[in-house]
C-alpha cells in the first residue's frame, strides 16, 4: 500500500511587538488522511491548537508535547538546552540569524542566555507517551518537525525593503514546504494556516512557479492549489483546529517562541532582577517591559530595530 505524506504548517508570533515570528512544519506518513477522525483522536488527548494548549505562563503541556515529538523523530538524543533545541529544529539558525546582529551587545540580547530544558515543567516522557497513544496500532508515523524563525531585526529589515510580515511569513512557509518535499518526496498534501489577509497566494509565491500551479475548487475559508512536483497545497482558516498536523506544528512553534522570549527576558533580568517577564504581545506587561528595559538598552547601545518590531 502506498502511504500518504501530509504536512501541516503554521506560524506563531505574527502580530507581537517583541520577539520572533516562528513558522513550523510537521510531516506525517499515513495510509490515508482521515482528517476528522485524526482530529478527534488528538482532541481526546488534549492535542489541539496552541491557543488552547499553551499560552504565556502555561507552557508545561506544550513543552511535553514538543519534546515528546522530538523524542519520537530525533531519538535517542533529546535537546537539553534552548540552543540545542533551536539547532535541532533549525540546523543553521545561528549562522543565518546571528550575523544580522549589528554588534555583540545587541547579539547578547537574543543569544547571550541559554536555558536548560525542560524549562516550564514539561515531561518529555509524558509527551512521547501521548504521541504513542495517538498512533496506537495504526500505521501513522510522525516523520519530521522543522521550524524557521524571523527575528525582529530581519522583519524590520524586510519592511525597509517593501516587504511586510505576511510576505516574510509566506517565505518561511515556502522554505519549510520545499524542505519537506526534498526530504520526503512527493506527492505531499500540505495544509497551512491562512496567512493574515492573503487570499491570492499564486501571485505571492516565490519558490513555486505559477506556470506549474493550478487553482482547485475549495470550500469557504480555504484556498487549494495543485503544484507540479509537490502535490496539493492548501491554506485554511482555523487550520490548527481542523487538522492535527497543523495543531501539532502550532504547539511546537508556540514553545519555540516562548523559549526565545524567555531568553530575552532573562537577559534583562540579569541587570533588572525585579523585571516581570513579558509575552511580547500587545498587553500592559509588555508595555512595562519595554519601558523598564529602555535605560539598559541605551547603556548597551542595543539596536532598537533588533528589539522592537516596527509593524
Amino acid at each position: 500500500m502506498r502511504l500518504m505524506l501530509v504536512m501541516g504548517v503554521d506560524e506563531n508570533g505574527l502580530g507581537p511587538r517583541l520577539g520572533p515570528l516562528v513558522a513550523t512544519s510537521l510531516t506525517l506518513e499515513t495510509p490515508s488522511y482521515e482528517r476528522s477522525s485524526l482530529c478527534a483522536r488528538g482532541l481526546r488527548l488534549g492535542l489541539t491548537d496552541s491557543k488552547e494548549t499553551g499560552g504565556f505562563g502555561k507552557m508545561g503541556f506544550a513543552e511535553s508535547v514538543a519534546l515528546g515529538l522530538l523524542a519520537r523523530t530525533r531519538a535517542p538524543k533529546l535537546p537539553r538546552s534552548a540552543d540545542e533545541l533551536l539547532e535541532c529544529l533549525f540546523p543553521d539558525v545561528r549562522e543565518r540569524l546571528r550575523p544580522r546582529c549589528p554588534d555583540a551587545g545587541t547579539a547578547a540580547q537574543c543569544w547571550g542566555v541559554d536555558l536548560r530544558l525542560p524549562l516550564f515543567g514539561g515531561d518529555p516522557g509524558y509527551g512521547a507517551e501521548l504521541i504513542d497513544r495517538l498512533i496506537g496500532r495504526s500505521k501513522l508515523r510522525v516523520l519530521d518537525v522543522q521550524s524557521r524563525l524571523a527575528c525582529a531585526g530581519l522583519l524590520n529589515e524586510r519592511l525597509g525593503h517593501g516587504k511586510n510580515k505576511l510576505d516574510v511569513d509566506l517565505e518561511l512557509f515556502e522554505e519549510l514546504i520545499e524542505l519537506g518535499r526534498d526530504h520526503h518526496g512527493a506527492p505531499l498534501l500540505v495544509v497551512c494556516g491562512m496567512i493574515g489577509g492573503i487570499r491570492d497566494y499564486p501571485s505571492r509565491l516565490g519558490r513555486f512557479s505559477r506556470t506549474h500551479l493550478r487553482t482547485l475548487r475549495g470550500r469557504r475559508g480555504q484556498r487549494r492549489y495543485a503544484i507540479d512536483g509537490l502535490g496539493e497545497l492548501r491554506f485554511e482558516v482555523d487550520a490548527d483546529a481542523r487538522h492535527l498536523p497543523v495543531a501539532l506544528a502550532s504547539i511546537v512553534g508556540k514553545y519555540v517562541r516562548e523559549l526565545c522570549m524567555r531568553r530575552i527576558g532573562e537577559f534583562y533580568q540579569q541587570s533588572i532582577p525585579t523585571l516581570q517577564l513579558a509575552s511580547g504581545y500587545h498587553d500592559p506587561v509588555t508595555t512595562r517591559f519595554i519601558e523598564a528595559t529602555a535605560p539598559r538598552r541605551r547603556r548597551l547601545r542595543i539596536a532598537i530595530d533588533c528589539f522592537r518590531r516596527k509593524a
